[in-house]
Formats: C-alpha cells, structure tokens, sequence
C-alpha cells in the first residue's frame, strides 16, 4: 500500500455515497490542495499502538488520506468519531450547496420539481430510488429560507433583443 492508498471509512447516507463516488471515484480521492483534503488533514492522528487499522464493510464509503508533509499517512491514518463527523458534515455542505445551486437552475416557473429532481439524480450518478428524496431536500431547504425572507433564487438580467 502506498502512502495515498490510505483510507478511512465513512457511514454516509446511500445518495451522498454515490454523489461522491460518481464525482469523485471508489475510494473517493479529492484533489489536491482542496478544502476537502485540508479537512481530513486537520483530524488526522497517529494511530494507537496496537489498534487495528479499519476495514471496509457493507455500507461504508471509502476516502483517500491525503499526502501530507506534517502528517505522513503511513503514521497519521485514523480518524476519531468526532473527526469523522466533521467530514461528513464537511461532504453534506458540498452536497447541499451542488443540489441547490443546480436545482435552483433547474426549476423553472413551469418545471416541475419531480422532474428536476430525476434529471439532477441522473446528472450525479444517483440511483433514481432517491430522487423523492432529493426532491425534499430541496424544497425542505428552500421552505427554510423563504421562512426567514430569503430568497436564494438566481436572479439574472434579461437581455433586451
């Protein structure tokens, strides 16, 4: 195993893993110098002597441990419950800004929500089982800042012919 083949293993929910997957490969390795690698960087720690390294499991998704100077891999290769969480918090937040930027995009005054919702899952390698799913996310999110006054709606200038 070279030093970038280290991983870790993430519980990510089933359309979040194939996002990922899709946009970022099996094991999923994010480029370097991005925030993302930054993120995992920061919660790196050396492993216990003695403790076991993880291994993957039905359901677990699997993501590159950068290259490091400060923290070389082949020792800093385990991250604790709470270094994780912070990643897959850091993953949904590219997640929900992806859907909602290109879903905004998407829906139209005359589209309907469903279809979008199928074409978005198609676009990002998502099964179409989730596309309800991705529906609700959306309009959950949308409802959400409208409560407040806030409309993230892309507003752009039309052009005079």
């Amino acid at each position: 195993m070279n030093m970038s083949d280290f991983v870790i293993y993430l519980k990510l929910k089933p359309f979040i893993r194939q996002y990922l997957i899709h946009s970022f490969g099996d094991p999923v390795r994010f480029d370097d110098h991005s925030v993302s690698n930054a993120r995992i960087i920061s919660v790196l720690q050396r492993r216990h002597k003695g403790a076991a390294p993880e291994t993957a499991a039905e359901g677990l998704t699997a993501i590159c441990i950068p290259y490091s100077k400060q923290k070389d891999p082949a020792c800093f290769n385990f991250v604790s419950s709470h270094g994780k969480k912070l990643i897959e918090e850091h993953i949904e937040s590219i997640f929900l800004t992806n859907l909602w930027n290109e879903m905004s995009e998407m829906c139209g005054d005359d589209t309907k929500l469903q279809s979008a919702a199928y074409a978005w899952c198609e676009m990002h390698g998502i099964d179409i089982d989730y596309a309800d799913t991705i529906r609700m996310r959306y309009y959950r999110e949308k409802v959400r800042f409208n409560n407040h006054g806030i409309d993230l709606r892309s507003k752009r200038r039309k052009r005079k012919s």
